[in-house]
């Protein structure tokens, strides 16, 4: 059986008070195998003496929760330990970006990502249909995301082709690359706004090194 998995991630407040909302989509063709890529980063760290934790770019940017206990030279090894991974993993991916200047409230959010994501599986309808199943991971976290989700994969594809599942362990890799790609997106709209702060300038450098060092790498994967 042909599986392509769907990993979800968002940024933003659906209300749209933070003036922005992302969902990013990354996907991973199971037959492709991670194991070694994930190995060899695994390897990385423990060569440079980092933890192994979860990566969680807002905790991770911020020094939160069990990265209270890092140095902030010891998170920006980390990030970019984690960059090199996201470069080698077999995925791709696609964000979809709204603002609070064209989307007023969760219920037009909602209709519009359930829209962009119908169109976007309909422009590559060809593709999706070379597989079997679809399995989507998503944590549930916001409720207008999850039945865009359903009602998008659903009216698209195939009765019972998407299937909504948990993660297990390895998978859990790729949720966290979806984190990571859609914190990159995100990057790149502040920078492009000039609305950088200091974190990002901190950890990502000024736009060029940014661009160089982190977009330009992850938008080899963006599907058109």
């Amino acid at each position: 059986m042909k599986l392509v998995s769907c990993f979800v991630d968002e940024t933003g407040q659906q209300d749209m008070r933070a003036g922005y909302y992302m969902l990013t989509l990354v996907f991973h063709d199971q037959s492709e195998s991670i194991a070694p890529m994930i190995n060899a980063y695994e390897q990385r760290i423990a060569l440079e003496d980092i933890p192994d934790l979860p990566f969680h770019a807002v905790d991770l940017l911020h020094g939160h929760e069990a990265y209270e206990r890092l140095s902030v030279e010891q998170r920006k090894r980390l990030l970019v330990a984690f960059s090199m991974l996201v470069r080698t993993l077999p995925v791709s991916y696609k964000t979809f970006t709204y603002s609070a200047s064209d989307v007023k409230g969760k219920e037009e959010l909602q209709a519009r990502m359930r829209k962009d994501i119908v169109n976007f599986l309909f422009d590559h309808l060809e593709k999706f249909q070379q597989f079997d199943k679809v399995p989507i991971y998503y944590d549930g976290g916001h409720k207008a995301v999850t039945d865009a989700l359903h009602a998008a994969f659903d009216y698209v594809l195939a009765k019972d082709v998407a299937v909504y599942k948990n993660l297990s362990h390895q998978e859990k890799c790729l949720a966290q690359t979806a984190d990571y790609l859609c914190t990159i997106e995100l990057a790149a709209m502040k920078y492009g706004d000039g609305a950088e702060s200091q974190t990002y300038l901190r950890f990502f450098g000024k736009y060029r090194n940014f661009k160089q060092n982190f977009l330009k790498q992850v938008r080899r994967k963006l599907i058109k």
